[in-house]
C-alpha cells in the first residue's frame, strides 16, 4: 500500500543552512558557495538515483540548468543574514512504482511546483538506506524562493510572501498553497500507481 507524505521547510541562513550545501547533499555532488567560500562535497553519499533541475513550461533560462549557477544566484539574491534562500519539499515516492514510475512522478511534481511559481526546482530521488525501511523511496525538491527568468532570479514567489499581504491582494495564504500544493503531489502519485497498475 502506498504511502501519502509530503513535508516541506525553508532553507534559511538564520538556521545555518544555505542553498549550496542542501543541493549538494540532496544531489551527491560537489558545489562550492561563492558567497563565504565553503565547498559542499558530497560526491561519496549513496543512494541517489536519479537529479535533474526542472525550469517553468516555456522558459528559456540555460543558466538555471547549472547546479552551482543556479543555487549560488540564490545565496546572492538575499542580503539579509536571516533570509530563506530555498524551500524544500520532501515526497514519499511510492514503493509500488517501478524506477521509470518514481521519476515520472517526481518530475511532475517538480513541473507542478516550477509552473505554479515560476520558479527553478532541483529534485533528488533517494532510494531506501541500506538499513532503513526497503519502501522508503522518497524524493528531495529544492526550489528557489524567488521567479526564475532568461538571465538571473527576479521577485519573490508567492509562497514566500506574508499572509498579511497575499490577502491584502486576494491571493491564498501560505496554508492554502500548501494545501493545494499537497493535494496536486496526491494527485500525481496515484495516477502514476494507476498508470503502473493497468495492463
Amino acid at each position: 500500500m502506498a504511502i501519502y507524505h509530503l513535508s516541506t521547510k525553508p532553507v534559511s541562513r538564520s538556521s545555518g543552512r544555505s542553498a549550496v550545501a542542501s543541493a549538494a547533499y540532496r544531489c551527491a555532488v560537489l558545489l562550492t558557495n561563492h558567497r563565504d567560500g565553503l565547498v559542499h562535497d558530497f560526491t561519496r553519499k549513496e543512494g541517489v538515483e536519479h537529479i535533474e533541475i526542472v525550469l517553468p513550461d516555456g522558459l528559456s533560462a540555460d543558466w538555471a540548468l547549472d547546479r552551482s549557477a543556479l543555487w549560488n544566484a540564490a545565496e546572492f539574491a538575499e542580503k539579509r543574514k536571516d533570509a530563506r534562500v530555498a524551500r524544500e519539499f520532501e515526497i514519499a515516492l511510492p514503493h509500488e512504482l517501478s524506477p521509470e514510475g518514481r521519476l515520472k512522478a517526481a518530475r511532475a511534481f517538480a513541473q507542478d511546483l516550477a509552473n505554479r511559481y515560476g520558479a527553478a526546482v532541483d529534485f533528488a530521488i533517494h532510494s531506501p538506506s541500506e538499513h532503513g525501511d526497503i519502501r522508503n523511496y522518497h524524493a528531495h525538491v529544492l526550489m528557489t524562493t524567488r521567479q526564475v527568468g532568461r538571465t538571473g532570479l527576479g521577485e519573490k514567489t508567492c509562497l514566500e510572501h506574508k499572509n498579511a499581504r497575499l490577502l491584502a491582494h486576494g491571493m491564498a495564504t501560505t496554508d492554502m498553497q500548501l494545501r493545494d500544493i499537497r493535494q496536486a503531489w496526491e494527485g500525481i502519485a496515484n495516477r502514476q500507481l494507476r498508470v503502473s497498475q493497468s495492463p
